[in-house]
């Protein structure tokens, strides 16, 4: 009889050992998390909010995808694989997705499109400079553009107009080749 009492008394002072020992602002069935335990569940959340944020984003115009296929790459590999996946993507196709991304937003207060931008920007801003290179228009891929008549897309400056300033233009430009182009033909 007295070693169960004894036992019972050992069990209840455990019992009350492990109560004391807990944070205050615990649970009774929760445990205490390490602090490790606690920044892996913060940068869960912050991946889930980039990935929240960066998917509503896409979803508020239906081409969007298909307009910004960089952006859109970003947002599945985010989405699928991760946020590891997506800094391990080429500088190129980052740093598209990141001109993309800064012509798409025009508010920043979402606090995952946000983090997401700074992070691209820290990728793109820290490669290599061999890979800055080949991110960057040459000289002479755009003279070699402009020689063929095409427009590179980083000189391009594309706006919306009505259809009968759309018609003046086509009218004006019927039949004729822009100086610049006849010359580099002609030679």
């Amino acid at each position: 009889m007295l070693n169960d009492l004894k036992t019972q008394f050992s069990h209840s002072m455990q019992t009350m050992r492990r109560l004391l020992q807990q944070p205050i602002g615990a649970t009774p069935g929760e445990s205490a998390r390490s602090p490790r335990s606690q920044a892996r569940e913060e940068r869960r959340q912050r991946v889930r909010r980039m990935r929240r944020d960066l998917y509503q984003l896409l979803e508020q115009h239906a081409a969007s995808r298909a307009l910004m296929r960089h952006l859109d790459l970003v947002e599945r590999t985010l989405r699928v694989q991760g946020l590891t996946a997506v800094e391990a993507l080429p500088v190129r196709v980052i740093a598209k997705a990141l001109i993309q991304l800064e012509r798409l937003v025009w508010d920043w207060s979402p606090a995952g499109l946000a983090e997401l931008r700074s992070r691209m920007a820290v990728i793109v801003k820290n490669q290599p400079p061999q890979a800055q290179m080949q991110t960057q228009p040459s000289v002479t891929r755009v003279e070699a553009s402009a020689a063929r008549g095409i427009i590179p897309q980083e000189l391009a400056d594309v706006s919306e107009v009505d259809h009968a300033t759309f018609e003046a233009m086509e009218r004006s430009w019927h039949g004729r080749v822009p100086e610049a182009l006849a010359g580099a033909q002609a030679a």
